[in-house]
């Protein structure tokens, strides 16, 4: 196996002014990898430049044997009122508008609470460019109107227009709404392509509470552009475009013991297939450091089909803490990738007086990678200034 290694160093840095300022946090952290390595320079802090002002920054940088490399993630100033009525933020950026997608831009992004339960948010610059570069028309604008409906939930609406050197690139409409009481609750976003119309993302959840004892339905569109980085082999797979319509239970069986299991029906492309999984968490401890984790899972449309089941425990000592993780999946057909696709991940940690380490081992057969191994080593600190 070809050894690449990366070194990150972290550090989050925030001026304060004045005798009663915050604190200022610093944190760093260093890792090194053997396979896609990635590394981290971190600031971001709560720390006050000048009373309501604050800065945040996260910026990553990283070498291998093809040479070094890095780029800001992150770095703005933020001024909000003390009453959190209004915030605004300028410089490098995250933001999320409504049911819209997160964007990173270079440029501003701010919200307002206004009289008659009104909130406005509003998201506009340079989409981001890495390592601080700049393309030529690119730009986009964003925003969202929500009326709040006392303490009952909000109603939104939101917009995003993307250009990229000129050409219309993005352009969606989203809708959000949010609404409680007692013991139900129901929350819906949908976002629309407006370029080519069609659904881009929907989500419809329905909750409802009897004593030890929740229930879910749930409503699901999932497109290409509004998926989210996969983090197991269950991801890896579970996470494809697809439309899925459930209900789920969620039983809180003792006081440290919860069962979860949903039953739906998904479709990818034209195949409509059983989705279903089942879960239990047993905690050691009344905080939940410490678990034990069982879970089984059927996809029937995904991938030709697969049956698989997980089981996941993390111990914690004094300063030190373990986890194991293992996932063993069976497809359906063959196809000349393996009757069996195993996942697993061994990891340690250590916390004590500021500092933090952690060593990971991670090994996996699956559809694209026939045998693979990866080690990832963390350490860091932490500071808070006054």
């Amino acid at each position: 196996m070809t050894r690449r290694w990366a070194t990150a160093v972290g550090l989050v840095a925030c001026a304060a002014a004045g005798a009663h300022a915050d604190p200022l946090r610093l944190r760093g952290d260093a890792l090194a990898t053997t396979q896609s390595p990635v590394g981290l320079l971190v600031l971001s802090g709560d720390g006050a430049v000048s009373g309501p002002v604050t800065a945040e920054a996260l910026v990553w940088m990283g070498a291998t044997h093809d040479g070094a490399t890095g780029d800001a993630l992150v770095m703005a100033v933020v001024a909000r009122r003390e009453d959190r009525r209004a915030e605004a933020r300028i410089g490098r950026l995250v933001a999320t508008v409504g049911g819209l997608r997160p964007v990173h831009v270079d440029g501003v992004a701010g919200r307002v609470r206004l009289p008659r339960r009104l909130d406005v948010e509003v998201v506009g610059g340079v989409p981001v460019v890495p390592r601080l570069g700049a393309q030529a028309w690119d730009w986009l604008i964003g925003g969202r109107v929500a009326r709040r409906l006392g303490d009952a939930g909000a109603l939104g609406v939101a917009a995003l227009e993307r250009r990229e050197a000129g050409r219309l690139a993005t352009r969606e409409l989203g809708l959000d709404a949010a609404w409680s009481r007692g013991r139900y609750d129901a929350a819906a976003r949908a976002a629309v392509d407006l370029i080519d119309p069609a659904l881009a993302d929907l989500r419809v959840v329905a909750l409802a509470r009897w004593r030890a004892v929740r229930g879910e339905l749930s409503l699901e569109h999932r497109s290409p552009t509004h998926l989210l980085p996969a983090t197991s082999l269950f991801t890896v797979l579970g996470e494809v475009a697809s439309d899925r319509a459930g209900a789920g239970l969620r039983w809180r069986a003792a006081p440290r013991l919860d069962v979860v299991a949903d039953l739906g029906v998904r479709a990818v492309s034209d195949e409509v297939a059983a989705d279903a999984f089942a879960r239990a968490t047993l905690r050691l401890d009344d905080r939940g450091r410490g678990a034990i984790v069982f879970e089984a899972r059927r996809a029937g449309a995904i991938d030709g089909g697969w049956t698989g089941a997980r089981v996941a425990g993390r111990v914690p000592v004094g300063r030190w803490s373990a986890a194991l993780e293992a996932e063993l999946v069976r497809p359906d057909v063959d196809r000349g990738r393996g009757t069996l696709w195993p996942w697993a991940m061994a990891a340690l940690g250590w916390t004590a007086d500021g500092w933090d380490a952690a060593l990971a081992i991670e090994a996996t057969s699956s559809p694209t990678d026939r045998a693979r191994v990866d080690v990832l080593a963390q350490l860091g600190r932490r500071w808070e200034l006054r």
